[in-house]
């Protein structure tokens, strides 16, 4: 579909992110009056009770929810790491899972608030990557990353939790067996699981994007507050994904970070909007 106004996106979770996954599909329909958006739910427990749950407070003329579950039989022979569990593999297979129609999705965590329109990013023109991402590490424990995983092409260590995927080209360029078999033979040195998979596999067809409007988490701010290059206005102008990554997350008080208002604010809204707390 080549109306800019379309936008596919992949989402994986359990019943635990049910409440942070409605606020970022509530943001991203604030961000974008105009977009129409297609998601798809890749799980394996959701129940249809759960799906209603996710759909209340939503514009669902807008917002199609597509339940994907994964069946367990194609992660029959996926290894397991530490860090890299059955449910970890989602995204990595997605060309597997997804319909054949679709040839381009972006993929967010459900921990992730959307302040602007996600359009120019998904429009975003690959140059014959397979994905575009940003990184979050920088200096020595950049360049740490890249040498623990013998990375040799990619221009940064990227965060996995928000990736633009041509899945055209990723149909094509390899089947699950393969990403299962590449996570067998690395696995000493898949430390951060499914984020090292991603770094080290697509080696070289990766798109580098900024992490400041495509991927802000709370240390790419104080990083960047702390060099006078923005403060919190700024993020409300410019940012366009807002990444609650790590352990502290803004749903489980007390929140320490600095950039938990946007997602107070869009969870108000959203209580407002359904009539009841959430």
């Amino acid at each position: 579909m080549n109306d800019t106004t379309y936008i596919n996106i992949l989402v994986t979770l359990d019943a635990n992110y049910i409440l942070p996954l409605r606020v970022l599909l509530f943001s991203m329909l604030r961000a974008d009056p105009a977009a129409r958006y297609t998601v798809y739910v890749a799980h394996a427990s959701l129940t249809p009770a759960d799906f209603v749950r996710i759909r209340q407070g939503l514009d669902t003329a807008r917002c199609t929810l597509v339940p994907l579950p994964v069946p367990p039989d194609l992660l029959a022979d996926a290894p397991v790491l530490r860090r890299l569990t059955k449910a970890s593999y989602y995204r990595l297979i997605a060309p597997s899972i997804l319909p054949q129609d679709v040839d381009r999705i972006l993929y967010l965590d459900p921990d992730i608030t959307v302040l602007h329109s996600l359009r120019d990013f998904y429009a975003t023109d690959l140059c014959g990557n397979y994905i575009a991402a940003a990184g979050h590490t920088a200096g020595f424990l950049r360049l740490c990353n890249l040498l623990r995983l013998g990375i040799r092409h990619n221009a940064d260590y990227v965060n996995s939790g928000v990736m633009l995927m041509d899945v055209k080209k990723l149909r094509a360029l390899e089947n699950a067996e393969e990403i299962f078999a590449f996570v067998r033979r690395n696995a000493y040195r898949l430390s951060l699981g499914d984020q090292d998979t991603v770094n080290a596999f697509y080696d070289g067809h990766i798109l580098c994007v900024d992490p400041l409007r495509f991927n802000m988490d709370e240390k790419c701010f104080q990083r960047a507050h702390k060099r006078g290059e923005i403060d919190k206005a700024w993020v409300q102008e410019n940012t366009v994904i807002l990444h609650y990554d790590g352990a502290d997350k803004p749903w489980n008080p007390p929140y320490k970070g600095q950039l938990g208002a946007h997602f107070f604010r869009l969870r108000r809204e959203l209580e407002e909007t359904v009539g009841e707390k959430l």
